[in-house]
């Protein structure tokens, strides 16, 4: 196995994936900001993570001897601070909350659009997630549930929402919970329009993008 030149301006991204039509096509997408190192086999992916240490590792979960399961937790071992961006021939709900669940950073199928792959490629290393719209409700109910077998937030742990309104502070625990927007309206008998004004406020206040990223700042702090 060859072992690719260095770089010293472009991160690196690996690219494992079976298909080599696919592979060019992201290749061609991806290298003009990053470096790009495709692998062919579980032993050249297990060396370019090692050695590489990538900023963002595509991975088609029908890679060779990948062993599904174990995969992503197995390779973030040799690299931890990569980002992982898992690819499935058909997403669905429950794999896709495992993977996540797993360390992934992003679930997409496995014919993404070259363009958009260079959008999800470059937004995790940012700390982004990158799921399908309808699994986010999922992963925020399966992330609800834990958090209820999990010890409660202590008290020195509320200091991140003390500069929410006490409304502010309702809405944020029931978006965590996995409620919907039209479900707190109506636990609250307001509109779903002053939800969404609060949730506007509440993502300003913290830094934050949207309702996944919220459940996660909440529920990871507990």
């Amino acid at each position: 196995m060859g072992s690719p030149q260095p770089t010293e301006t472009r991160s690196w991204v690996i690219i494992a994936i079976p298909d080599p039509g696919i592979c060019a096509k992201w290749t061609d997408a991806i290298q003009k900001k990053f470096a790009v190192h495709v692998v062919a086999d579980r032993a050249a992916l297990e060396w370019s993570m090692a050695n590489l240490k990538p900023a963002v590792l595509v991975l088609d979960l029908s890679f060779p001897k990948l062993g599904r399961g174990g995969a992503v937790s197995t390779l973030h071992q040799l690299s931890p601070a990569t980002k992982t961006i898992i690819l499935s021939k058909a997403p669905d709900e429950k794999e896709g909350v495992f993977m996540l669940k797993s360390g992934a950073k992003g679930y997409c199928k496995n014919d993404i659009d070259p363009v958009l792959i260079k959008k999800v490629v470059a937004m995790v290393p940012k700390g982004e997630i990158w799921v399908e719209r309808k699994l986010i409700r999922h992963l925020i109910q399966e992330m609800a549930s834990l958090t209820r077998r999990a010890p409660k937030e202590s008290a020195t742990g509320t200091n991140h929402l003390d500069h929410l309104t006490p409304r502010e502070r309702e809405i944020v625990h029931q978006v965590a919970g996995g409620a919907s927007n039209k479900e707190i309206a109506n636990r609250l008998n307001v509109t779903e329009a002053t939800i969404k004004a609060h949730l506007t406020a509440v993502f300003r206040k913290l830094g934050l993008s949207d309702r996944l990223h919220l459940a996660l700042f909440v529920n990871n702090r507990q």
